[in-house]
């Protein structure tokens, strides 16, 4: 009884180590590589949004309302943040119950499993992504464009919404998917050297014997 309750712990101990690493990589993938790298880029001069309409508006002769302009961005960026923190924060419960389903005599196959299930994950995660985007880039962008120029403009509108609704999303899902592929390899080889050390420790520690 104490070989298993001592067993029991170790486990306990190692799926709270995991949890915490797949919270951290998790959070770190949201905030820092998502929302503080995609959504809102460290420099103003990288905001393809923002400089790609300017550079359309400026080819129509036409002069944008700066503050306006920025109303409607930092509405959509706000509006974007929050559904992409809800569909990535179900990452962690991923990662929960592969721990909690894991098997005691094939510790390394929840790395296997885990995998799995995160190219899934990732897959069902793009669809909503690009759901996601397609309604707010059409609900706060696009049907924003009149707000935004001093001058109505048919053509600005068609450029802008075409720029808006494809290659902006398509650059979006793209660099979000990166971002995603890093941070799954980072977490997938950490926890394979966590599980690793957990063996490692069951086949040598004379607790065990």
């Amino acid at each position: 009884m104490v070989k298993e309750d001592i067993l029991k712990q170790h486990k306990q101990i190692l799926m709270t180590a995991g949890l915490e690493l797949a919270t951290n990589n998790t959070n770190s993938l949201i905030e820092d590589d998502i929302i503080n790298g995609v959504i809102e880029v460290p420099l103003e001069a990288m905001d393809t949004v923002k400089q790609r309409v300017l550079n359309i508006a400026k080819n129509n002769s036409l002069v944008l309302d700066s503050d306006k302009f920025n109303e409607v961005l930092i509405s959509y960026k706000d509006d974007l943040k929050k559904e992409f923190r809800n569909i990535f924060k179900r990452r962690i419960d991923i990662i929960k119950d592969n721990y909690s389903n894991m098997n005691d005599d094939k510790p390394l196959e929840l790395v296997k499993n885990l995998k799995k299930e995160l190219v899934k994950f990732n897959k069902e995660a793009k669809k909503e992504e690009k759901q996601v985007l397609m309604r707010l880039v059409k609900n706060n962008l696009v049907n924003n464009l009149d707000l935004i120029v001093k001058n109505d403009n048919a053509t600005f509108k068609k450029d802008a919404t075409k720029f808006l609704q494809t290659t902006y999303v398509k650059q979006i899902l793209e660099t979000v998917d990166m971002k995603i592929l890093v941070k799954d390899t980072i977490l997938l080889n950490s926890l394979k050297e966590q599980i690793e050390r957990f063996v490692f420790t069951m086949e040598n520690s004379h607790l065990f014997d």
